[in-house]
């Protein structure tokens, strides 16, 4: 087997992954959630505004702190939408299992046996959910 087609079969069982596949549908259930997207929306149209007002010669400190009065009441709507929770859990799932890919792939470019190296757990929470368990 090939370098390449042993990454093509590590992408291939990532997709098969049940945290991948809540990544994929918590992705999905934002992206079709109108009322998420519209938050979204505006924010972003905000937040433009806020820029491009604070990069004036002498901006109007008042209406920016509106700006941000808003822009924070629109961050807080958007994250405690139930679709946003369960995207933001699943992408912390997903960039558990990334590191940890990263990691084990870092340490066989080191020298290390890909049969028996295992990322620095020095910075484990105990909290096995992260990353996939490893005690």
């Amino acid at each position: 087997m090939t370098v390449e087609e042993a990454v093509r079969l590590l992408g291939k069982c990532i997709q098969e992954d049940e945290r991948y596949l809540r990544y994929k549908k918590a992705k999905q259930d934002n992206d079709n959630d109108e009322d998420l997207q519209n938050l979204i929306s505006e924010f972003n149209i905000k937040r433009m505004n806020y820029d491009m007002l604070s990069k004036k010669d002498n901006p109007d400190a008042e209406k920016l702190q509106k700006y941000e009065t808003e822009l924070d009441s629109i961050y807080e709507d958007i994250l405690s939408n139930e679709n946003m929770k369960r995207f933001q859990y699943a992408k912390s799932e997903m960039d558990a299992m990334t590191k940890n890919i990263d990691s084990i792939i870092t340490l066989c470019l080191q020298g290390e046996d890909p049969e028996t190296c295992h990322p620095d757990l020095s910075n484990c929470s105990g909290n096995c959910s992260a990353c996939g368990g490893c005690h």
